[in-house]
């Protein structure tokens, strides 16, 4: 008889933020951005963070990467919280378990796609032809197989943010965290992308959040939860499209 409560069982918390409270000082007040969050995000699912402009949704992914430790509360990635650990534990953490998407693409001017792509490795020391064999094989997963050797100012934004997603999941991290990636593309190319995330996370079960502000995108995502005073929870407004 096959165990009908395995099928149905829920995926694994992949990471958890638990009370976590962040702000920040001003000249003449204190902002409080996290009030008491916490959130979990599952093993391979598409999570969606969405919110009004300037509410801490990139503080948020800043936490969850490493990248911003909270004044109060904990980030555990399975289990263990990631901010109180020894030394040299963040910068592990972060090479090894997370990757990075950004709005703006971030990439280096004078590094061709390839060499874009291969970055992360490069600061893992990783060898040169294993990391240029990977690097290779994602530009031709992400679709920019006849790009590889141009560089960001010879690219489409369409095809720069290809490229940051093909450095962010260089290292094979567990959780790929994206700031607003389809930001400062068009609508055709920002269904591309989202076409492309859905097979990543398809082919490798590869986990991601994504910031967005934007309704269409959210409607594609496995779950969505909105910032709002400080915490995530069911989206409780229409979103600006």
């Amino acid at each position: 008889m096959s165990d009908l409560s395995s099928a149905t069982a829920e995926p694994a918390c992949l990471i958890e933020a638990v009370n976590v409270d962040k702000s920040y000082k001003t000249k003449r007040e204190v902002i409080r951005v996290l009030d008491q969050m916490s959130l979990k995000i599952l093993s391979g699912e598409i999570l969606g963070i969405v919110g009004a402009s300037g509410v801490g949704k990139s503080t948020l992914l800043h936490v969850l990467g490493g990248l911003d430790k909270p004044l109060v509360g904990s980030v555990l990635f399975r289990g263990k919280d990631v901010y109180k650990q020894s030394n040299g534990y963040l910068d592990n953490f972060r090479n090894r378990h997370i990757g990075f998407v950004f709005q703006f693409f971030n990439l280096l001017p004078d590094f061709t796609a390839l060499e874009n792509a291969m970055f992360p490795a490069m600061i893992r020391n990783q060898e040169r032809k294993l990391a240029k064999e990977r690097a290779e094989y994602l530009l031709c997963e992400v679709g920019m197989k006849d790009r590889m050797h141009h560089k960001p100012s010879e690219m489409s934004g369409g095809e720069s943010q290809r490229v940051a997603l093909a450095r962010g999941l260089m290292n094979q991290p567990d959780l790929l965290l994206a700031d607003e990636p389809t930001g400062n593309l068009d609508r055709h190319a920002s269904d591309q992308l989202l076409d492309l995330i859905r097979k990543l996370n398809q082919e490798f079960k590869q986990t991601f959040v994504i910031v967005t502000h934007s309704q269409r995108v959210a409607g594609e995502l496995d779950r969505v939860m909105e910032l709002v005073g400080g915490k995530v929870g069911p989206i409780q407004r229409d979103l600006v499209i």
